[in-house]
């Protein structure tokens, strides 16, 4: 498998070593404005290469990217403490709509991955801007949010992660929406399992959302940005990829029409093979959590169209 990343700043760079522990990559090209940072990335990833499997790596540019199964974009100013996901966008846009257009132009039948945030917003952006197939386009979405989400619960019961099953949907940011309607440990609903354990209170439930909402602002209040979760995120996603194991993941991918939901790019479950997205799974949701879900869209939707009506006043006042 050849794999491109564009963006070597933490979360790139965690990805590339994520994926080289991995063994997927026969051959990773490595793109960066700052070409002595992706070259140093290289060097520093090959020279481990003795200890993993054989693989070709090394810093490129955009025609690097001919042959490539999948291309991962990590590139965009990083968040600030404080800064909310969405406050990003308008930094952001206009860096996606350039790599999109390389990249539709180089690499025109991989899969690309988007995850710079605000990765639903930019997602969408990548896609309109492509003109590439939906399918083979999507954002990480809320895939370590769901990871954080089952972790919270898995550490409370003590369970293994691996054995608790909820997803978190919608915007990977402040109006994600867990689905507890459909949790599930082991096969026993969730609500089941808190009657049998005695340990829950009433509001623990809420308070697991809280912290899964809130995760990436400590994390970044503490070490100024999040990388390692996300890095093993996208690994596993790839990994999906690699060996075409159509599983279910939460990633932002184009809804035509989802529960009312349309024209946006937003975590849902799909699952995902060699071919890229191949189905979107709708989800019965309660009422309360459908119109969390919509809620969410709305905010994303509303986000795209004040961008879109920016870029256009820019468009108009420079020509």
């Amino acid at each position: 498998m050849k794999i491109g990343i564009i963006g070597l700043g933490r979360v790139g760079s965690s990805t590339a070593f994520a994926l080289l522990m991995k063994g997927f990559a026969r051959e990773m090209v490595l793109i960066d404005v700052d070409k002595k940072r992706a070259e140093g990335d290289a060097l520093d990833l090959i020279h481990g290469t003795p200890f993993t499997r054989r693989a070709n790596i090394y810093a490129g540019d955009y025609p690097d990217l001919r042959g490539s199964d999948v291309v991962i974009v990590a590139a965009g100013v990083p968040q600030k403490p404080g800064e909310t996901r969405l406050q990003l966008l308008g930094r952001n846009a206009r860096v996606m709509k350039e790599i999109a257009r390389n990249i539709s132009k180089y690499a025109p039948d991989s899969i690309v991955i988007v995850v710079t945030n605000p990765v639903d917003v930019l997602t969408y952006f990548f896609l309109k801007e492509s003109g590439m197939d939906p399918r083979m386009v999507f954002g990480s979405g809320t895939v370590l949010d769901t990871a954080r989400l089952r972790t919270l619960i898995a550490q409370h019961c003590g369970f293994s992660p691996k054995s608790v099953h909820v997803y978190v949907i919608g915007e990977h940011g402040d109006s994600e929406v867990p689905v507890w309607s459909g949790a599930m440990i082991g096969g026993i609903p969730l609500k089941n399992m808190c009657q049998i354990c005695q340990k829950c209170d009433s509001k623990i439930l809420v308070n697991f959302a809280e912290k899964t909402k809130r995760a990436a602002y400590e994390i970044i209040e503490r070490k100024g940005a999040t990388h390692y979760a996300i890095a093993l995120a996208v690994a596993d996603i790839v990994e999906s990829i690699f060996f075409d194991e159509k599983r279910v993941l939460t990633l932002s991918v184009y809804l035509e029409d989802y529960l009312g939901v349309k024209d946006i790019c937003i975590s849902v479950p799909v699952t995902l093979g060699k071919n890229g997205v191949e189905r979107i799974l709708e989800l019965e949701l309660n009422e309360e959590e459908l119109d969390a879900f919509r809620k969410s869209a709305s905010i994303l939707k509303n986000a795209i169209d004040e961008i879109t009506t920016e870029e256009n006043k820019h468009q108009n006042t420079s020509g």
